[in-house]
Formats: structure tokens, sequence, C-alpha cells
């Protein structure tokens, strides 16, 4: 009887002692910020504080060189958006998980997006050039012949010409341009004053001078005599942009194009 006493406390004791060594221990979440510089070319330092954590998942708002990261510490991480930044950290450690949310401020001011050497065709169909454009991830030339229902709601800019003087920008339509689905852009082709001077927009770095730009759909067009014409326009998301004319003939209009990139 004292034997199978024995044994039986014996177990119980093993089997306490297996309970604790497979017990997990919870995660913290820990993590500091530090802001180095001002957008478009501030910086993140970060220090990694959590305790109990095999694994980490990283994420980070708009406005950071990367949107996710699996590494403990995350390096070399750039910011080109002004305002509030959001950094979010779960740690994990089997199956158990622990958050910590962070917002810090970055000062400066944002970023833009450059187009250079865009070559708009002058007449509808041509086979060499294109005449529509996409703001959308990289920016895209689109020919007549490659419109389609895909691609017709990522279409922001059209150009056009009446007669051989009268050359303008204008949100693309379905009757005109064969795109259906396209966003409504406010486009100024021949603004008076002009804010925006072609030594103006080779200086623009930043939005600094894009921001504060009011624009007001117009029925507009620029002279096929000059080649340093500004256009203005805003995309129906709010973005604001300017278009520079750089050489104009009787096939294409060359230009560069820098707008908002948030």
């Amino acid at each position: 009887m004292f034997k199978n006493l024995f044994i039986t406390v014996l177990f119980l004791s093993i089997l306490s002692s297996c309970s604790k060594k497979t017990e997990e221990v919870a995660p913290v979440a820990d993590f500091v910020v530090t802001v180095s510089g001002q957008s478009p070319t501030a910086t993140l330092q970060i220090t990694n504080n959590s305790t109990n954590a095999a694994t980490y998942s990283w994420t980070f708002s708009a406005g950071a060189s990367i949107a996710t990261s699996a590494e403990k510490t995350p390096t070399n991480i750039k910011v080109d958006k002004a305002g509030q930044l959001t950094v979010t950290l779960v740690a994990t450690s089997g199956t158990l998980t622990n958050t910590k949310v962070l917002q810090v401020t970055v000062a400066g001011k944002n970023a833009i997006n450059t187009y250079t050497d865009l070559e708009f065709a002058m007449t509808a169909g041509s086979t060499t050039y294109g005449r529509l454009f996409s703001f959308e991830g990289a920016g895209k030339m689109y020919k007549d012949s490659e419109i389609n229902a895909t691609v017709g709601p990522t279409i922001h800019l059209g150009f056009a010409r009446a007669g051989t003087s009268i050359l303008f920008f204008e949100t693309p339509t379905a009757a005109k341009y064969n795109v259906t689905g396209a966003t409504v852009t406010k486009v100024m082709n021949y603004p008076t004053p002009n804010p925006i001077t072609p030594t103006a927009f080779d200086a623009i770095v930043d939005d600094t001078s894009l921001a504060p730009l009011t624009v007001v759909d117009t029925n507009e067009s620029f002279p096929a005599s000059s080649t340093s014409n500004i256009i203005i326009f805003q995309l129906a998301s709010g973005r604001k942009g300017v278009i520079k004319t750089k050489a104009i003939n009787s096939d294409r209009v060359l230009v560069d194009i820098k707008i908002q990139k948030y």
C-alpha cells in the first residue's frame, strides 16, 4: 500500500515538473523610435526593448520606405511623408502575442514623384507615342490601342490638340478617348498669372510649392509656339501636380511632370 502511494506521489511530481517546463511565457512588445532629420529625407532609428519574444512582425504606415519587416530591429528606414507615422510591433512567443503601437511625428514636407521626358502623341491612334497617362504606381504612358476596361479606371490624364496650335491636357473621357471609368482631373492649361515659373518648376524637390495651389478646371489651351509652358492639375484624390513642356513638334509634345506623392 505504501509502495503504491509512493509511486503515485512520484508520478504526480514528475507530471507537475513537466507541466512547468512546457508552460509558455508571455512576450512583451516594447520599442522606442527616434526620428532624425526632416521629410522627405528623414530616417528612423528603432531600439527594440521587447522581452520573451521569439519572432517579430513590424508594420509601418505610409511614408516609410518599408511597409513591413520580420527583423528583430529594422534598420535603414527612410521617411518621405510629414506628419504622424504609425509603427506597430507584434511580438510572438509560441502561441502568445503582444502588440505595441507607437505614433511619432515627422517634421518637414511631403515627397513628390517626378516623371521626365514623357512624350504625348499629337494624334489619336498613334502607334509611336501614347497620349494617356496613369499616375498609379511608378506611372505609365498608354497608347490608344492599350486601353481597355481594366486600364480605364487607372488613367488620370489625356492630351489632345485642335488644329495645329491649340494644345491641351484634360480628363480622358469615353467619348473622346475611349476611356471608360477614368477619374476626373482638374487642369489649368494656361493659368494667368502662373504661380509656377519654368525656373521654379526645375527647383521643386518637395511639395512646398504644390500644396498651396488652387486648381480650377478651365477650358483653356497652351500655345504650340512656346516650349516652356507650365500646366497645373489636380487629381480626384487631391494630389496636385505641374507639367512643363520642353519640346513640341508635329508628332509629339515632350514634357516633365512633378506631382505630390501623397
